[in-house]
C-alpha cells in the first residue's frame, strides 16, 4: 500500500523526530551526537532551514524547525538522515537501515505551542531519567537559550518570534 504524501507549506514550523531502527541507540557516543550535530549543521546552511530547538538521545532526535520557500522538509530529512546514516554505517561497519521508517513530523503553530514543544523536547532527558534537570543534559539546544553555549551560537536561530 502506498504512503500517503506530506504535505508541504511554506514556513511552516514542524516538530519533528526520528528514531533508531527497532529503537537501538544511533546516538550512545559523544562522537556520535558531535558527528550528528555536524551534519544538521551542515544541512542547515544548505538548505537555510531555522532551527529553534533540539534534544540528542541515545536511540532518538527530536527538532523543531521552519522550512522556508526554498525546501521542504522531506529533502530536509532525507539529507540529514542519509548523511548521518553513511557516517554510522562506515563508524560501525554497519549494515541495514539506521532510522525506523519515516521520520514523524507534526505542523505547529502559534508562539506558546511552539514555546511548548521547545520545553518538551529540553525535558526529554529528564522524562527519560537521566538527568535531574533539562539544564544538565548536554546534547540539546536547551544550553542556546540559556546563553552558555558557544557551540550552538550559529545552529540554534532564537529569533523565533522577532520575525
Amino acid at each position: 500500500m502506498a504512503r500517503t504524501k506530506r504535505l508541504y507549506f511554506e514556513k511552516a514550523v514542524y516538530h519533528i523526530s526520528i528514531r533508531g531502527n527497532n529503537r537501538q541507540m544511533v546516538l550512545a557516543a559523544r562522537e556520535d551526537k558531535q558527528a550528528f550535530l555536524g551534519t544538521l549543521n551542515k544541512y542547515k546552511k544548505r538548505f537555510k532551514f531555522k532551527l529553534y530547538g533540539f534534544v540528542l538521545m541515545d536511540n532518538h532526535v527530536h527538532m523543531i524547525l521552519e522550512t522556508t520557500s526554498q525546501n521542504n522538509i522531506s529533502k530536509v530529512m532525507q539529507a540529514i538522515t542519509l548523511s548521518y546514516s553513511q557516517k554510522f554505517r562506515n563508524k560501525y561497519n554497519y549494515t541495514g537501515y539506521v532510522w525506523q521508517g519515516r521520520f514523524k513530523s507534526s505542523i505547529i503553530s502559534g508562539e506558546i505551542y511552539i514555546v511548548e514543544c521547545i520545553n518538551y523536547i529540553h525535558n526529554n532527558p529528564v522524562r527519560a531519567n537521566m538527568v535531574n534537570e533539562a539544564k544538565d543534559y548536554l546534547w540539546s539546544s536547551y544550553h542556546r537559550y540559556n546563553g552558555n553555549s558557544e557551540l550552538l551560537k550559529n545552529a540554534i536561530d532564537i529569533d523565533i518570534f522577532r520575525s
